[in-house]
């Protein structure tokens, strides 16, 4: 397989500046307009660009399951996501001085199987997908800030509610790297299980799209 160099680059690109806008210390959140507006202005500089890992398992799921590149192509932009995120906590720690709290804020105790959750990430990624594939690259950023706006009631424990989606997964995960490594299950376990479930859910919402025509 042939790699995209200028693709794989505007991943990087594309995923620090969100890291560093969004996500950051002097960030709002994606669940915010100004996190939207930074998503959706990302996407028009640097095209191609998936930027989020939830976006790029979307990919991954709807396309050509059983292609092997089509898997390393999109394995690759996730890796290259984590790898912009690092370079913007990097540059944010002041040359790696404190890189724990760019990860504090995620599920950082041990991740643990939630029904709802679940359900509620499979029914994102089949809304967003719908949305993506029938508009403009900036109705898509207000859907997914809508979405990481979203939370579930979480019982009795602390905090009482939580995240429906982590999609700043791939900042954590380049921050955990950066530091050391003590949350690496916690934190990739938000990375692999939220994208996919949300790719599973753009699937399933393509497969009735279809069905519909």
């Amino acid at each position: 397989m042939e790699m995209d160099k200028k693709g794989m680059m505007n991943e990087v690109g594309g995923a620090f500046v969100v890291s560093w806008l969004v996500f950051s210390g002097m960030g709002q959140g994606m669940g915010t307009l100004t996190g939207a507006l930074v998503l959706a202005g990302g996407w028009m500089a640097f095209s191609g660009a998936h930027i989020l890992p939830a976006v790029t398992w979307m990919h991954i799921m709807t396309g050509d399951l059983q292609d092997s590149n089509h898997w390393m192509n999109n394995g690759m932009k996730l890796l290259m996501q984590v790898i912009g995120a690092a370079l913007a906590v990097a540059m944010m720690s002041e040359g790696l001085g404190d890189l724990s709290p760019a990860y504090d804020a995620a599920t950082t105790d041990a991740w643990e199987f939630s029904l709802w959750a679940m359900v509620g990430m499979i029914a994102a990624g089949a809304i967003v997908s719908k949305i993506h594939a029938s508009c403009d690259a900036w109705v898509t950023a207000i859907a997914i800030m809508a979405v990481a706006g979203a939370y579930l009631s979480n019982g009795d424990t602390e905090p009482a509610t939580m995240m429906l989606m982590d999609f700043g997964s791939a900042h954590n995960m380049g921050s955990m790297l950066l530091g050391d490594s003590g949350d690496m299950a916690d934190v990739a376990m938000p990375w692999i299980i939220h994208g996919a479930m949300f790719g599973i859910g753009a699937r399933v919402g393509a497969e009735i799209d279809g069905a519909m025509e």
